[in-house]
């Protein structure tokens, strides 16, 4: 039996299950789901499992969980994924002295440093300690120099534009030195990763940081080659379709009005740098997952509230197709943490010049997705590594508390069937 039919059986068993405990008919064997068909992508068929299971509210239920309880447990294993990466040849050699130069460009990709840490849209984009390297990095652009966690000093090069790092370290190996700067890193800041995948669903912060189309369309494309290098896909190409598709994309950011099909037509939503700040506020606290999705889903009737006739058309529709999108977001920001943040960028560029003399190797950050495949694909690994298996346990956790009733049922129904037998077998004996 092949893949398909496994994934199939696994629904048609389900049904059978619920049917069984509520009397109802037995399931439909030809109504398929898309993600039986895909077969790299774990995350689409175990979200469709977790909504024949629990029903079509559990996306909501699992995107509060991703958003609190995912990211406070996952940055150590992205550390140690990160770490196996830097392993080198020379690992044990003392590390050199040499400053190392890159454009502050190559490193700010997303362009985050041009933006304020003290203000509206850098409050929500900054993480929140101030030792933190985004902030120590932008106070080097600021005043010329600064130095993270004790182990890097960086002073900007006002003419060239150009961040120029010194590891910090006496006589430490390269590999010891690699080491200790992921230890400094804050991979997942939550405030901020929050912000940066509502920000990819709405645009509110792009939309206020004066950026243009093509920056935009830049930054749509890096998370376009990463989404096909989750999905084994290295050709590093985008077709024209595609293309076209981030131009319109990147010109919604711009505008700060997005238009979505989430299954009732397409909805323009816009959400104000206001509404983004208040929600970033009131959910970057929490660890109530229930709080955090209603509060999340409440961004909807207020972005769309100029075309409630579409919105509320069909709400559940709406509301499933929103958390979808918005999931698959989630898994787009984590992604993007590990591969193309300025430490991760900046951690290549040192990394890449302890192998050639102090010339750092990084560059078009598009080019660079192939230059150091290996390393992102890793990374990548790691990190849809962590999301399937933390929706895989939310899924066995409600199968067990769907199967259990069964379970149970079936156990009285043998045994009242025993009892039965046993009892004719002994009527007949007395008579006999």
């Amino acid at each position: 039996m092949g893949l398909k039919d496994d994934k199939k059986n696994v629904f048609t068993t389900i049904g059978a299950y619920t049917s069984m405990m509520q009397a109802g008919n037995m399931p439909d064997e030809s109504n398929l789901f898309p993600s039986i068909n895909n077969k790299k992508d774990v995350v689409p068929y175990l979200l469709d499992v977790l909504k024949v299971v629990v029903g079509t509210d559990a996306l909501q239920q699992l995107t509060g969980e991703l958003f609190t309880n995912l990211i406070t447990k996952i940055e150590p294993n992205f550390k140690s994924g990160v770490k196996k990466q830097l392993i080198q040849s020379n690992a044990g050699d003392t590390m050199p002295d040499f400053n190392i130069s890159v454009p502050v460009k190559d490193i700010d990709v997303f362009g985050k440093y041009k933006t304020n840490p003290a203000s509206k849209q850098g409050s929500l984009i900054y993480g929140q300690a101030t030792s933190g390297f985004d902030n120590v990095a932008y106070n080097a652009i600021k005043n010329g120099s600064s130095v993270f966690g004790g182990i890097l000093s960086i002073e900007y090069d006002s003419a060239l534009d150009e961040l120029v790092f010194k590891p910090i370290g006496g006589s430490t190996s390269i590999g010891s030195y690699l080491e200790s700067f992921v230890d400094e890193m804050t991979l997942i800041d939550k405030k901020a990763f929050m912000s940066d995948a509502m920000n990819l669903f709405y645009g509110s912060i792009t939309a206020s940081q004066n950026k243009t189309v093509e920056q935009a369309a830049q930054e749509l494309q890096i998370l376009k080659l990463i989404e096909q290098l989750i999905n084994d896909n290295d050709s590093f190409e985008i077709s024209p379709e595609d293309y076209d598709a981030i131009l319109q994309k990147a010109q919604e950011l711009i505008n700060g009005i997005v238009y979505y099909d989430l299954g009732c037509g397409v909805m323009a939503a816009n959400l104000s740098l206001d509404g983004m700040a208040d929600l970033i506020a009131n959910i970057s606290g929490s660890t109530d997952p229930f709080q955090v999705s209603n509060r999340v889903y409440g961004t909807v009737a207020e972005s769309t509230k100029d075309n409630p006739e579409v919105s509320a058309a069909n709400k559940q529709t709406v509301k499933d197709g929103f958390f979808q999108k918005l999931i698959d977001l989630i898994t787009q920001t984590l992604a993007n943490a590990i591969t193309t943040t300025p430490q991760i960028r900046t951690i290549l560029a040192i990394y890449s010049s302890f192998q050639n003399g102090g010339i750092p190797q990084i560059g078009n950050p598009l080019d660079d997705l192939k230059k150091f495949k290996i390393f992102i694909k890793c990374n990548l690994n790691v990190a849809m590594a962590e999301i399937n298996k933390f929706i895989y346990n939310i899924v066995i956790t409600y199968l067990i508390a769907l199967l259990w009733p069964v379970i149970q049922k079936v156990i009285r129904e043998k045994i009242n069937q025993y009892l039965g037998v046993i009892k004719s077998l002994a009527a007949s004996k007395l008579t006999g």
